[in-house]
């Protein structure tokens, strides 16, 4: 039994307090049971309304025990830098990468980093590589040979087909499909219900099917509307 705290406390944090109960109910001699302390955040005077209730911030880390954290935020940017913080201020504390029972996939050919979550429902194939701290949401299909880079967010019903490569911080919207051998760049957002067939250059937005690059004037909400929630 090990005890985990989740960093976030919005509908993604809850969405990985669930996971977190599957895997425990599921747990045999080859997995982890995970006991779930509670939420923390960076700044309490941020939490909204469609907040969980926390623990408290960061500091609450200093005078209680936990054996891992998990992030519960889906905004790619926000992950790598809180994951940064974390790491260097609290290097004792492990980052276990989180998958789903029900998840389907080729165990033995893939690579999964410290800190990643794969959610219920998604089917990755083989050879795939899911890089730190990347969450990738329910129901995904992820093709042989793909990178899932560092801190990347796939919203539920993603599609990545053979060979694809996201870049670190890539944001890729709910229902979007990226096809076959293309690039995606460091920090890219790939539209709801976008379908891109070419590469993607590093901090695009890309929308419509066949997507197309929106020009900065034009990004905001490109990419589904979240709520604002306490980091």
């Amino acid at each position: 039994m090990k005890r985990i705290a989740i960093i976030g406390a919005g509908g993604c944090a809850r969405e990985v307090a669930w996971m977190l109960e599957d895997i425990s109910a599921a747990a045999n001699q080859a997995a982890t049971e995970y006991q779930m302390v509670g939420f923390l955040v960076s700044d309490i005077s941020r939490i909204g309304p469609y907040d969980s209730a926390i623990l408290g911030d960061f500091s609450w880390l200093e005078s209680n025990h936990v054996d891992a954290l998990a992030i519960g935020i889906g905004t790619p940017a926000i992950r790598l830098k809180l994951a940064q913080e974390l790491r260097e201020k609290f290097p004792h504390v492990e980052w276990p990468a989180l998958v789903h029972p029900s998840v389907k996939w080729q165990r033995r050919t893939m690579q999964v980093g410290e800190g990643v979550i794969i959610s219920a429902g998604t089917i990755a194939t083989v050879n795939v590589r899911f890089e730190p701290f990347c969450i990738v949401h329910a129901s995904c299909t992820i093709g042989h040979e793909a990178v899932i880079g560092r801190g990347c967010v796939l919203n539920p019903m993603v599609s990545i087909s053979g060979g694809v490569k996201l870049g670190s911080g890539v944001l890729v919207g709910t229902g979007a499909q990226i096809l076959q051998y293309l690039n995606i760049g460091d920090g890219a957002r790939i539209g709801a219900g976008a379908v891109v067939t070419k590469d993607v250059q590093a901090e695009a937005t890309m929308v419509g099917v066949p997507a197309k690059e929106l020009t900065k004037s034009a990004t905001v909400n490109a990419v589904a509307p979240t709520v604002p929630t306490a980091a």
